[in-house]
């Protein structure tokens, strides 16, 4: 990751921790956007340029809680080496890790009391989609590099496998949400059931 990345990751990272912050002191409606910028000790114009209206937050940190740091998981991707399943492993890895039983907690109880509000042209399948299409495009993505490198078959519909994968992983992490013991357990049944689906497809 280069320096400029980094500190695109940082001003990011400030930025949505400042947000569940300030949501956890009260009613999430109440935060502006300017106490924001001021609380992650960034400009107005700053914070415009990475969300340019406080739901696209709202929205950054329910992707974050529900399928994982975006710039950690591309992060990952770009890092490819020729092994697909270790890619894979290292995805959900990231996803779990990060995974926050507080952040979830809060995010729950804000979207029982005021989701319609935090975009009034988003309604609960429109977000979900937007989620699920964000998992999908990871394991795309991971995908995508192996066919393009040579490392899986030309037949193979990685479209329908990136939906089946992120399907998988998100069984795992919902039986992570309920317990969140066995960590390492988990992630290596995780690993069986896409090595599974994947290693039919992987050139020899």
């Amino acid at each position: 990751m280069s320096l400029r990345e980094k500190n695109k990751a940082r001003t990011r990272t400030a930025i949505l921790d400042v947000a569940r912050a300030l949501a956890n002191q009260g009613q999430w409606n109440d935060v502006t956007t300017r106490q924001i910028a001021d609380a992650a000790g960034v400009s107005y114009q700053t914070l415009y340029n990475y969300y340019p209206a406080k739901a696209s937050i709202l929205h950054e940190i329910l992707l974050d809680a529900y399928v994982g740091p975006g710039p950690a998981i591309n992060d990952v991707i770009k890092q490819y080496s020729g092994d697909l399943l270790e890619t894979l492993d290292n995805i959900n890895r990231v996803r779990i890790q990060s995974f926050s039983r507080e952040n979830l907690k809060w995010l729950l109880s804000l979207l029982s009391t005021s989701f319609a509000k935090f975009d009034e042209s988003a309604d609960a399948t429109s977000v979900i989609e937007t989620i699920d299409k964000a998992g999908d495009g990871y394991y795309y993505a991971a995908l995508s590099t192996a066919k393009g490198m040579g490392h899986m078959h030309d037949d193979v519909d990685i479209q329908l496998m990136a939906h089946t994968l992120h399907g998988i992983a998100n069984t795992t992490l919902d039986r992570y949400i309920v317990n969140s013991t066995n960590t390492k357990l988990k992630l290596l049944t995780l690993r069986q059931q896409m090595e599974q689906l994947v290693r039919p497809y992987l050139v020899n």
